[in-house]
């Protein structure tokens, strides 16, 4: 056996008649495990991958799918560490991976070994869906000297278990649904209500269509705001909010969206929002809103009742509340499924192996340049270090490590690093611009003007490095060719800051130097070489 990583759309998109195949086999796949949901929820996301099953022969086809993704944070110490989740967490209510039947047992294997070489400091899996032989095996085989686990309850404000997840298993009639899953009471209650919406002009039930789903979605988030911003904190419930309608609104383009309303007259009662998986014959219940003034008939009660209807006529065979044990649900004659909060971590609190994931490379670096700008050096040395240590030749982490070399003033070593750094770049320019800085601010103008000249010849309309040649030119009294090189950086037009910035400057100094040609050093004559380039810039280099 031997595992593959898919880690783009492409390679995704190329696995799909074998993923539906698997999917359909595994009888405790459900619809967050789809390809179909995976597709549109990873196209969001970054740093996903998939480890994939299949025997060593080459060509043979994929048995087992576990679709992950990573997370990267900064400890109180500042050090990076990375933590894997399920692909699906933030939105999917159920995750896991999907195997055929037969080699559940080679797939726990496989991908526990996998994920034991893998750097990381913590792997939540959360959420966790499957027979309990499934997790418990992966438990198992995750543990290890250097790794603990503990089991986790979610819990909600309400102290809602949200490892229970209510489900009806559906009969095949309506009928037969109201007599075994409701009591008396509760079986009158729904009749009559539904009745009276059915059977008049007061109430209606619509459903969304692409011409009301906007403002059918508008409905349910306004209902659902009044209801848990209070609870949550509108930052949060905005967040929430903004999370929920990008998968239902992905869920509705795929065809597999219920948005059911009831209205009385104009008058919004209450919305649901219904994920349909047609591959397992499965509603899911997602999310709802209702006006919180309106007491009967229930919103809540009628339009459940309405989709179970339309499920059964249907041929669906569950009808699932997702996670929760919320009172309400138990009302619809409801079977409990469990589910599962693991936490795996480090006993050292660091990275498996010392260093930060090979996939965190990227984003501790962009997180490395958003503190340098930011004014954090230390941290961002403690960043870019990192990134070496993970990978050696990051020609933009030793690029950022030069220039913080040389705002202390390490000018030897700094330089060193620049001169290591230009033959193996494709395009040397931004580590000549800092090279030629370090000839300046050490006074050898003569190599900074061969150093700069080097870099114009690179990029001709560099106006900055055009501007410090003409410094340069200026330093080593060579007149006469410093009033070329600064009146064509001062011809310079442009909206960009940094290029109108130094054209300005190099028209300045240009002004100073217009009516004579005097050799004699004299310090007014000259621009202020301590300002000649402000803080160096980090550009991406790769």
């Amino acid at each position: 056996m031997r595992i593959d990583i898919i880690d783009t759309v492409e390679a995704f998109a190329a696995v799909r008649r074998n993923w539906d195949e698997v999917f359909m086999a595994d009888p405790d796949a459900q619809h967050f495990l789809s390809w179909t949901w995976l597709k549109r929820y990873l196209s969001h996301r970054r740093r996903w991958f998939i480890l994939a099953l299949r025997k060593s022969e080459p060509g043979s086809p994929y048995l087992a799918f576990f679709p992950l993704r990573l997370q990267t944070k900064a400890n109180a110490d500042g050090i990076f560490t990375d933590e894997i989740i399920m692909a699906g967490n933030f939105a999917a209510d159920y995750t896991g991976f999907i195997t055929l039947p037969d080699y559940e047992q080679q797939a726990i294997t496989g991908f526990a070994a996998y994920l034991r070489q893998e750097r990381w400091t913590q792997i939540k899996l959360d959420y966790f869906s499957g027979p309990p032989g499934r997790r418990e095996a992966l438990v198992r085989a995750l543990q290890g000297p250097e790794v603990m686990f503990r089991n986790n309850v979610p819990r909600n404000e309400q102290q809602i278990d949200n490892t229970i997840c209510p489900v009806i298993h559906l009969p095949d009639s309506w009928d037969g649904y109201l007599e075994q899953h409701m009591s008396g009471q509760t079986r009158q209650k729904l009749r009559r209500f539904l009745r009276k919406v059915e059977g008049g002009d007061e109430y209606r039930i619509t459903m969304a269509t692409p011409e009301t789903i906007e403002r059918d979605l508008d409905i349910l988030f306004g209902f659902w705001r009044v209801r848990w911003t209070p609870i949550k904190g509108e930052e949060n419930a905005e967040k929430m909010i903004r999370a929920s309608r990008e998968v239902l609104m992905d869920c509705f383009a795929d065809g597999n969206l219920d948005v059911p309303v009831l209205w009385h007259g104009e008058r919004p009662l209450g919305v649901l929002a219904n994920i349909i998986d047609r591959q397992k014959k499965a509603v899911l219940f997602y999310i709802t809103g209702r006006d919180e003034t309106w007491t009967t008939p229930s919103p809540g009660l009628v339009l459940h009742g309405y989709c179970i209807r339309k499920a059964i006529s249907e041929g669906f065979r569950t009808y699932d509340f997702l996670r929760g044990n919320e009172p309400y649900k138990y009302m619809f004659g409801v079977k409990e499924r469990q589910i599962t909060c693991t936490l795996f971590r480090t006993r050292n609190g660091l990275n498996l192996g010392g260093f930060i994931n090979p996939r965190s490379v990227r984003f501790v670096y962009e997180r490395a340049l958003d503190l340098y700008h930011s004014g954090k050096k230390p941290e961002a040395e403690a960043a870019f270090r990192q990134v070496l240590a993970a990978m050696p030749d990051h020609r933009g982490a030793e690029f950022g490590l030069a220039n913080l070399l040389f705002e202390r003033g390490e000018m030897r070593a700094a330089e060193a690093s620049y001169l290591a750094l230009i033959p193996r770049l494709a395009d040397p320019v931004p580590v000549l611009l800092r090279l030629g800085d370090v000839h300046l601010a050490t006074r050898r103008y003569g190599q900074a003007v061969e150093t700069l000249r080097k870099l114009c010849k690179l990029a001709p309309h560099h106006v900055e490095g055009r501007y410090k040649l003409g410094v340069a030119l200026l330093a080593g009294q060579r007149l006469r060719e410093a009033a070329a090189v600064l009146a064509e950086a001062g011809r310079v037009h442009s909206d960009d800051r940094a290029k109108k910035f130094y054209a300005q400057k190099a028209r300045d100094a240009l002004s100073r130097i217009a009516f004579t040609f005097d050799p004699r050093p004299d310090s007014a004559f000259y621009p202020d070489l301590a300002s000649f380039g402000g803080g160096p810039d980090i550009p991406h280099l790769h």
